[in-house]
């Protein structure tokens, strides 16, 4: 794995090198260091050694060529390739992945800036949990899970074509329980980064319009729906996948440009519930679908960046039925809509979301909506 790393930053040298990124298109190696901890007593494994790693990231710095760049303060998004040592080569081995993110700026000036970067996309990690020959590992049950990246760090524009950046980052890989065991590994590493900037955006380079200039708001009140199905698994023994079926509908007032609060019903079928109480008896056959069944009042902060979103909603259960864990739930989500929905009437979307209690998933989910 040392050569991955090895691979990553000839990739960006060569890249470098080449000289052909057009203004505001950055390239960012970095290298990483910190230990990822057993967050849960009931983890089997230990991680005796320190987490090392890298990753390299391809960076665009918007500038106000489109109506939401200046919208949403002039956000970074980017697409890096990730590597990482999870701290037990023997019975966690290595973490590969592919990290889509946004970056914003909490302070800026000419040479300085404190941002935050959010990164969701998948992780490989190459020995999850095998009945017959890797039973100790209960942290993660698949090959292929989510990873989340968070980071905050400081900007320090060294010269004109390059950032240092050090950072704090905080790294997790989970399946949601869509494959059992799923504690999920956590690991916070210090992040030290450097960013060639090419063509750098420069302040006079930025496109700001007048209020009066901006495109208009098409509504400020607006109703969505959507339908969405997963998977989750209740045995580590290659149990069987019960599906998961998630409706909802919701109205939405913004209250920025950017941002809007969300109230809303949604409903869940479990099929793990179903299953159980049809094989435990105790129900008559015409209880047996609502006991798989929840109800619940939720709401819900969207944070749109262009025609990307991100939701975080809290529930509230109006039912109380086998197999409910808790009497309220967390939903994270992401969002792409085919039109901006600030602007059009209607605006068709694709979502993936992640449904928890307490501090434990319960389920992934991915479907469709449209918001009108």
């Amino acid at each position: 794995m040392r050569s991955l790393l090895l691979v990553l930053f000839c990739a960006s040298c060569a890249c470098l090198q080449a000289q052909v990124l057009p203004k505001g298109m950055y390239l960012e190696g970095s290298l990483h260091f910190g230990k990822a901890f057993k967050h849960r007593s009931t983890i089997t494994i230990d991680l005796p050694d320190f987490s090392y790693g890298g990753e390299l990231n391809f960076e665009v710095k918007t500038y106000g060529k489109k109506h939401w760049h200046q919208r949403c303060g002039f956000p970074r998004w980017g697409v890096a390739v990730a590597y990482q040592y999870s701290g037990n080569a023997k019975e966690m081995g290595h973490c590969i992945a592919i990290l889509p993110n946004i970056t914003i700026d909490f302070f800026k000036r000419k040479n300085i800036r404190i941002f935050g970067r959010l990164g969701v996309g998948l992780g490989l990690i190459t020995k999850p949990y095998d009945r017959k020959n890797n039973p100790l590992n209960n942290m993660v049950g698949s090959y292929l899970n989510n990873n989340t990246s968070l980071r905050l760090g400081l900007a320090l524009r060294a010269h004109k074509n390059l950032e240092i950046r050090p950072s704090a980052t905080f790294n997790h890989y989970s399946n949601a329980a869509s494959t059992l065991p799923n504690l999920g590994i956590n690991i916070p590493t210090f992040q030290l980064s450097f960013c060639y900037m090419m063509h750098p955006v420069e302040e006079e380079d930025y496109i700001r319009l007048e209020r009066s200039e901006r495109p208009k708001r098409n509504k400020r009140i607006q109703f969505s729906a959507l339908f969405t199905m997963g998977f989750t698994e209740i045995s580590t023994t290659s149990g069987t996948k019960y599906p998961i079926w998630n409706s909802a509908i919701d109205a939405g007032l913004f209250l920025t440009r950017n941002n809007r609060i969300k109230a809303g019903i949604e409903y869940d079928y479990i099929g793990s519930s179903y299953a159980f109480t049809k094989h435990n008896g105790g129900y008559k056959s015409s209880d047996l679908h609502w006991q798989a069944s929840r109800i619940s009042l939720f709401v819900a902060d969207e944070i749109m960046i262009g025609r990307f979103a991100i939701l975080a909603q809290v529930g509230f259960y109006m039912t109380q039925n086998i197999g409910q864990p808790w009497f309220m739930s967390v939903r994270l989500s992401g969002r792409y809509y085919f039109a901006d929905p600030y602007l059009k009437p209607a605006a068709p979307f694709v979502t993936l979301t992640m449904k928890s209690h307490r501090i434990i998933a319960e389920y992934f989910s991915m479907g469709f909506g449209i918001a009108f």
